[in-house]
């Protein structure tokens, strides 16, 4: 997660000319929700407002992974279970976006957006489930 946040702060500087059109390590995310949103000509502001908003919450979710990682002692699940929910609404939200946008009908660039977030979600759902179900031991 902290990859991602940090390619997209540096797709975020690119987009708005802070960086140069030539800078290679950016996400292309910014670029990515224009073309999924353009089916309902959503205005630049609003993918601007959707993009900072999920870098927060990117942030935050990064956040919550680190700590999860670094005070799980086997016996208190809260930190983990915060993590991990943050995260699963994250890409559960990504997925309602993907149905609204009608994204599962633009593959963009050879990538399926949807097939990615459904991925991920599972993956988290998988090991958050891992978690609480394999022995500490």
């Amino acid at each position: 997660m902290t990859l991602v946040v940090i390619l997209n702060v540096f797709d975020a500087f690119k987009m708005s000319s802070k960086l140069p059109s030539s800078w290679k390590f950016a996400s292309g995310n910014f670029w990515y929700i224009g073309q999924v949103t353009k089916i309902y000509s959503t205005p630049a502001w609003i993918n601007w407002v959707m993009f900072i908003g999920v870098i927060i919450w990117e942030v935050i979710a990064g956040f919550l992974l680190w700590q999860a990682l670094f005070t799980f002692d086997g016996s208190s699940y809260k930190i983990v279970n915060l993590a991990f929910l943050i995260n699963l609404a994250l890409w559960g939200a990504f997925i309602v976006m993907d149905e609204l946008f009608q994204a599962w009908a633009a593959e963009i660039g050879g990538s399926n957006a949807m097939e990615s977030h459904r991925s991920i979600f599972t993956t988290f759902l998988i090991c958050l489930v891992a978690l609480h179900v394999l022995p500490n031991g």
